[in-house]
């Protein structure tokens, strides 16, 4: 016993160091000889939390609730299950695994603020609100984010007078999350002069606020158009545009907001949006967006896909997950994935199932491409209005009979640009470009794209082939 404890804490020091695969070996050789091990099970568990396997983290911490022999360890590893299961979207059981953390273990503020996070998702406003003052009157230290996310459930319940207030004696205009409130609150206060003040420079000799960045200043437009406030969105987009004039994210999400529908949405945005978000991308738009497109996708597509083996381009490849989505029995000559975002890329070069990765833009790269037996491009065409050159560069980018396989939101119109800033394409027009362009449809049917306010985003599934 004592000879495993100490493996256990030279795991734990290995995890603080970064080097989670020792850490993990050493984790498996402890269960391998002991399955019921509480700590190697529950050390197990949050690691596999923080490398976002959720599936792998539930069986690990289910098994360390089953094997803790005190009130502390059970309590410990019912919490960490609940954020296993919340990753996962499987809410209701995450609220049952916090619930009877809280009954073992009534003092802990962080078991609080992970089951008001469950209440947010469920849009249960007072039980978050109270949630959140219990784990503040427990504390006796600052929580990070409490108090942003007590102003969300009280701007909820119509509180928004006292949310503001509760911001304000709580400054932090260095956390994106705190400004973006902070600015909502404003407008909704009618006080939107203080977001003046703060970012637009009193006279040509005095600079705007030093320590916000241009993506900064526009994610408070975003976040009101993400929160459904968009004439609150459009006046923040406003008073950021006094500070970049001309700026073309800016201008591309003004012209959302009015209808005003570009060719495409601009590279910098598109950029700047993903590169933001890399490394939690995954996190983010698969376990809280129930984004499961790119296995839908390559479903919709293996009756269609040759048995000899495939050049396949991943157009906008994001993190890889269409690279991930592939079964081992597909045969792959080589995969190539293009994205505009640096940062996204690196992520993919994570997953070692890209051999080509390039970062730039979509059309000058398919160029510069060998003919490809399969083209995807899931939820890309969102950020293109017109997709004609797309749909023209693609086909001469596919040997003959080669595939183009891809996802749109859909609209009744023909193609438009939304409130969100994401296009929306109809089937009719599809049908037609892709006729007008030679390809012959093979596949259409419609999917959910992925979650967004909780309701389905509603898409469809397109497979063309170079006739």
């Amino acid at each position: 016993m004592k000879h495993t404890e100490q493996f256990i804490s030279k795991a734990i020091t290995l995890l603080n160091q970064g080097k989670i695969g020792q850490a993990k070996l050493i984790c498996k050789k402890i269960m391998s000889l002991t399955p019921l091990h509480y700590q190697a099970n529950l050390l197990a568990g949050v690691m596999a939390l923080n490398t976002q396997d959720y599936s792998l983290a539930e069986k690990h911490l289910s098994t360390a609730n089953l094997a803790a022999k005190t009130v502390h360890d059970k309590a410990q590893a019912l919490n960490n299950l609940s954020l296993a299961l919340t990753y996962q979207q499987r809410l209701i059981e995450a609220l049952s695994s916090i619930d009877k953390a809280i009954e073992l273990k009534q003092q802990q503020p962080l078991f609080y603020c992970n089951r008001a996070n469950i209440y947010e998702q469920l849009s249960r406003w007072s039980d978050m609100k109270h949630d959140l003052l219990t784990a503040l009157s427990l504390s006796s230290n600052e929580i990070p984010d409490a108090y942003i996310s007590l102003a969300i459930a009280m701007r909820h319940l119509d509180d928004e007078g006292h949310a503001l207030t509760l911001l304000e004696q709580h400054p932090d205009a260095t956390d994106q999350d705190w400004l973006n409130e902070w600015a909502l609150l404003c407008g909704l206060n009618q006080q939107l002069k203080k977001v003046e003040q703060h970012f637009i420079p009193a006279s040509a000799s005095t600079p705007a606020f030093a320590n916000i960045s241009e993506d900064s200043l526009i994610a408070l437009g975003d976040y009101a158009v993400e929160q459904n406030y968009a004439d609150l969105a459009r006046s923040l987009y406003l008073i950021a545009q006094q500070v970049l004039p001309e700026h073309p994210v800016i201008m591309h999400q003004l012209n959302a907001l009015q209808g005003i529908a570009s060719a495409q949405a601009p590279r910098e945005y598109i950029e700047s949006l993903y590169d933001s978000c890399a490394t939690q991308f995954e996190q983010r738009l698969v376990s809280q967006l129930h984004y499961q497109l790119p296995a839908q996708l390559v479903d919709k597509l293996l009756p269609f896909m040759p048995t000899t083996p495939m050049t396949i381009i991943d157009l906008g490849c994001g993190t890889g997950l269409l690279g991930k989505a592939l079964p081992p029995h597909v045969k792959i000559t080589s995969l190539t994935g293009i994205d505009l975002s640096s940062q996204m890329l690196k992520e993919t070069a994570k997953t070692q199932r890209y051999q080509r990765l390039i970062h730039g833009d979509l059309l000058e790269n398919l160029n510069s491409t060998d003919g490809a037996n399969l083209i995807t491009a899931t939820d890309v065409l969102i950020y293109i209005g017109d997709l004609t050159a797309l749909f023209k560069k693609t086909y001469q980018a596919l040997k003959q009979d080669g595939l183009f396989a891809f996802s749109i939101e859909s609209c009744d119109s023909q193609w438009q640009l939304s409130s969100s800033g994401r296009y929306q394409h109809s089937h009719g027009f599809i049908q037609s470009l892709a006729r007008d362009c030679g390809f012959v449809m093979l596949h259409s049917s419609a999917c959910q794209l992925r979650l967004e306010k909780n309701l389905p985003v509603v898409g469809e599934i397109v497979i063309l082939q170079k006739a």
